[in-house]
């Protein structure tokens, strides 16, 4: 198995050089428009560089790692995409700090629908104006900061699945493997407020996170279907509007040793219960009348 990977170096000569950016662009709008390989002079003509060893020199900078050649011409690789869609999504190129909004929901501190959302250094954070919890925070990228009218609802979809992905042992970021295991430390880069979280680290990347459990199973079938048989939508309510996903009070300890927990969920009289063995992995779930 080939185990080359794109040498750093050669991604920040191509983001800083302007030739390199206009090749991967067009061919990445090629490939969009259904059109998955340029010919040499098609991309030469789109990047506009007349001098033909000029435009030679630059395009086998790209080839091998971000740009392979076929018969029907040139095309980006696997790599190529990648740092085409983070130029594309302004991941090296954009600037959104500052930008802020208010977001739906109430505070699971004080119960106050006082919730703002503020990006910064490449993460949007949902904190309370009122108490100053910060709720939930997690990557984004710059572009669909300033381009996007429901910039909300994405990143309210966009950490669903970066928290599915990254639960389910898959780096959301690179597709690795991600370890996981229970913690009761309150790092820094933490969201809710609850005893323990699955703490998850990519074995290749800088991807990690730390995850309450509640958060893990908020597309769990047997969460959908309670809140369906009680006519609720979840799917409607942002993360960060859902108490038992992120605070303490719905999280308890069963065993010590071996660690268990217990996750409860209640809804007009009644209560799902959801039991998680020392991996963060659901082991039963009950629902009781209360």
């Amino acid at each position: 198995m080939d185990d080359s990977r794109p040498d750093p170096g050669d991604v920040l000569a191509a983001i800083g050089n302007e030739r390199l950016v206009s090749m991967l662009y067009e061919l990445q709008q090629a490939f969009r428009e259904g059109e998955y390989a340029l010919s040499y002079a098609e991309l030469k003509r789109r990047v506009g560089l007349r001098d033909s060893g000029n435009f030679n020199y630059h395009l086998q900078r790209l080839v091998g790692q971000y740009v392979r050649k076929t018969p029907e011409g040139y095309e980006l690789t696997y790599a190529g995409r990648k740092v085409a869609s983070a130029l594309t999504a302004g991941i090296f190129t954009e600037k959104a700090d500052g930008t802020t909004l208010s977001a739906s929901g109430t505070c699971y501190n004080c119960g106050n629908e006082a919730l703002s959302a503020q990006y910064e250094h490449e993460r949007i954070r949902i904190t309370c104006d009122d108490c100053s919890e910060e709720i939930l925070h997690n990557p984004f990228p710059p572009a669909p900061t300033t381009r996007r009218d429901d910039l909300l609802s994405a990143f309210d979809a966009w950490t669903r699945r970066w928290n599915a992905l990254a639960s389910a042992g898959t780096c959301p970021e690179c597709g690795s493997h991600m370890d996981g295991e229970l913690t009761d430390t309150d790092p820094n880069l933490s969201i809710g407020d609850v005893p323990y979280r699955l703490r998850v680290t990519c074995r290749e990347c800088w991807a990690m996170a730390n995850l309450p459990l509640g958060c893990l199973v908020r597309d769990h079938p047997r969460v959908v279907g309670f809140h369906d048989a009680h006519g609720v939508d979840i799917d409607a309510r942002p993360l960060w509007d859902v108490d038992w996903a992120l605070h303490r009070n719905y999280l308890s300890v069963i065993e010590d040793d071996p660690l268990s927990l217990r996750l409860r969920i209640p809804f007009d009289g009644e209560e799902l219960q959801l039991t998680f063995d020392d991996e963060g992995t659901v082991v039963s779930t009950e629902t009781e009348r209360r």
